[in-house]
């Protein structure tokens, strides 16, 4: 016997488990024998029905097994064994050597088929064959076994990263997110550390992240029991508070910066003094609410200083305010991008001849069936650095609308359009592709731009616009600081008194001295003037006395997206 052979199969019989099905009991047990030599874990059946009764109650990894027995030949019981598990290894023995047995047993992937009486080098060598698959197959369910495990811990640290900060292992902003639609919690504090920036610069930035974590570990260690810590962004904390207690929520908030005003935090051999401003919102069903509320809260505590806690009450007054900013930042971002902003055209009537020759434009929006006045769509415009936009679409639609008509129109135009430096060439564009004079149309700019920062770029930007053949009209004068020595600079065409002196004219005579005293310098300077807000006759009748050139106002028309027939 090959001794080699031997000690590799002793070698992989180990935890082996053999399931013998033989009939003939000399048979049997003389097999019998050669097997428990050979493997530790051997049972035996008398025929294939209890043999297959034994393999369905049992796990094993090795069937030998008789062909010609009672109640089921080993053939039958290979099939049904099969049918249970493909790739369980079966070597027969039997005294058959019939051809057709031979071929049914090849037919259903026997691993080996021996004749006895057993020659003992045959058997080895083919329950060799057997173990050593057994050995590899094993030995690949391991490795998978393995390798799933380090994906599942690989997987578990990668969620786990996921879902909290790198430096301080804290739950961050995706786990808040999460635990804010969880029904745990009932109200937020959004923390934010008070001149964090100033210890990122005076101590750099690997310092200032000691900071955030001993910080970190001193808020977990007191924060309320029925609390949650969070590091989210930056130099903010947040804490999930289980209470409903409006009074018990002010006293956690004092506590917390109470706590810190007595206990410096200790980083190296540095001892800073942390403080916080919080900001506190009951957590609502939207998540973006209770954010963005939060937000407000923490805001409002900031201008106080630091040390202070807000708690968001949306029937207050300047919670509502900044929440209704929000919306028109919202709104006038859709409004442009959209082209939802349509020129109304304002009637300017010349006092002298009693015509209305021109118009003003005025941008009004269209939102979801409903019209906007500028109030509301301007200041957001210019917080965007949108309000160029709005000048241009003007500009576009106007001079579409004046394309095929002869009437003069005025479009107001900002600082920031004549800072920006684009509007000679544009307009020169727009002139040419809609087929329309300079001289029609007037571009109207607040007082305050003449005495701007940048004052000389202004009056470079309009002295070109009024080469090319545009009028220049100063809206709104008589309320800023006028200085007329600039005015001459930019050399007008028009002023249009502000509407303060005009409205009080009927009961205010200073305000028709202050009127009269700019209709005369005008009129020495060779500019004409307008009158705005004229609502009633009385009014009217006075800006006419007053000499004043044109009148604008709800008396002579309101604005309105056509013209009047």
């Amino acid at each position: 016997m090959n001794k080699e052979l031997f000690a590799s199969v002793i070698k992989l019989s180990k935890d082996i488990k053999i399931l013998y099905v033989e009939d003939n009991e000399e048979a049997r047990e003389t097999t019998l024998q050669l097997l428990n030599t050979i493997f530790e874990d051997v049972d035996t059946a008398v025929d294939g029905a209890e043999g297959l009764s034994m393999f369905q109650a049992k796990k094993y990894d090795i069937i030998i097994t008789d062909i010609n027995m009672p109640k089921m030949n080993g053939i039958e019981l290979i099939s049904h064994i099969h049918e249970i598990n493909r790739s369980m290894p079966i070597l027969i023995l039997s005294a058959y050597s019939d051809t057709d047995y031979f071929l049914q047993s090849i037919k259903l992937g026997v691993d080996g088929y021996l004749l006895k009486p057993l020659e003992i080098d045959q058997f080895f060598s083919a329950i060799y064959k057997i173990l050593n698959r057994i050995e590899l197959e094993r030995s690949v369910k391991e490795y998978q076994n393995s390798l799933e495990a380090k994906v599942e811990e690989k997987t578990k640290e990668l969620k786990h990263r996921c879902l909290h900060e790198y430096y301080t292992d804290l739950p961050n902003s995706i786990m808040l997110q999460e635990d804010l639609t969880s029904d745990k919690f009932d109200y937020m504090l959004l923390l934010d550390m008070s001149h964090f920036a100033t210890i990122n610069k005076e101590y750099g930035k690997e310092f200032a992240n000691h900071v955030i974590v001993r910080t970190a570990k001193v808020l977990e260690y007191h924060i309320h029991r029925n609390s949650r810590l969070y590091k989210v962004e930056s130099d903010r904390f947040v804490i999930l508070l289980k209470e409903n207690n409006l009074q018990n929520i002010h006293e956690f908030c004092s506590q917390i910066v109470a706590f810190f005003d007595t206990k410096n935090v200790k980083v190296d051999d540095a001892e800073l003094h942390i403080t916080f401003n919080i900001g506190v919102t009951k957590i609502q069903e939207d998540i973006s609410e209770t954010l963005i509320n939060s937000e407000y809260a923490l805001d409002k505590s900031k201008e106080l200083g630091s040390r202070n806690y807000e708690i968001f009450d949306e029937d207050e007054t300047s919670f509502s305010n900044e929440k209704d900013a929000i919306k028109w930042l919202r709104i006038t971002r859709e409004l442009i991008f959209n082209e939802k902003l349509e020129p109304y055209f304002q009637p300017i009537q010349n006092l002298e001849t009693g015509e209305i020759l021109k118009y003003e434009v005025l941008a009004r929006g269209n939102y979801e069936g409903k019209i906007i006045a500028p109030y509301y769509f301007i200041a957001p415009a210019e917080k965007l650095g949108l309000i160029t936009s709005i000048t241009r679409m003007m500009i576009n639609k106007s001079f579409d609308f004046f394309k095929d008509k002869t009437y003069h129109f005025s479009i107001n135009i900002t600082e920031r359009d004549l800072l920006e430096g684009y509007l000679v060439s544009f307009l020169i564009e727009k002139l040419s592709y809609y087929n329309i004079e300079a001289s029609r149309v007037t571009f109207e700019i607040l007082e305050n731009i003449t005495i701007a920062k940048n004052s000389q770029k202004i009056t470079q930007q309009l002295n070109m616009l009024q080469q090319i053949g545009f009028s220049i009209a100063i809206d709104d004068f008589g309320i800023e600081n006028s200085n007329f020595s600039r005015l001459l600079e930019i050399n007008l065409n028009f002023i249009k008194i502000d509407g303060i002196f005009i409205k009080n004219l009927k009961n205010n005579a200073r305000n028709r001295t202050i009127t009269r005293a700019i209709v005369n310098l005008s009129k020495t300077l060779g500019i004409e003037t307008v009158a705005e807000y004229v609502e009633d006759f009385d009014v009217y009748n006075i800006v006419k006395e007053c000499g004043i050139d044109y009148a604008q106002g709800y008396y002579i028309g309101k604005p309105k997206p056509n013209l009047l027939s």
